[in-house]
């Protein structure tokens, strides 16, 4: 007689397990609400939120609980990160947006303080000055800058 071994197929991929590795968490460590907005610094009413819009996958317990496993945070982080990148205009002839120093700093992880270090040392693109209070950076300078720092 022949054993049957039924072989079940991980949900995930092998790059999430170095992720995870990196993290230092599990991949089918079970996460609650309120741990799994901690692990992805957000407010538990916005992840509920994320739950109800079935942007997260996450397992239902009972009517009121529910559960998140590891690698199912890193799938919402990862498309997350995917979503948000920088979207390089298709059409050359389109007009360069403008960007204030909160997305300046979203892109580039910089602070104020160091932008204006090193826009002093010319390391970084010139801002624009948009009013008496008011300024901004070009987006193409940024894009540009970000290439050549690869």
């Amino acid at each position: 007689m022949r054993a049957f071994i039924a072989t079940m197929q991980q949900p995930f991929d092998d790059s999430f397990k170095e992720i995870a590795d990196s993290m230092g968490i599990s991949l089918y460590q079970r996460f609650s609400v309120a741990e799994a907005s901690l692990f992805l610094r957000c407010h538990t009413k916005e992840l509920n939120q994320i739950i109800k819009q079935n942007k997260i996958d996450y397992i239902q317990l009972t009517a009121t609980k529910i559960e998140i496993f590891g690698y199912q945070l890193l799938q919402y982080l990862l498309n997350q990160t995917t979503h948000n990148k920088i979207q390089t205009p298709s059409n050359s002839k389109q007009v360069d947006r403008i960007l204030r120093a909160n997305e300046v700093h979203t892109i580039t992880g910089l602070s104020r303080t160091t932008l204006w270090r090193m826009e002093n040392k010319e390391e970084f693109p010139r801002r624009v000055s948009l009013g008496a209070n008011s300024v901004g950076w070009r987006l193409s300078e940024i894009e540009n800058w970000m290439k050549e720092r690869q």
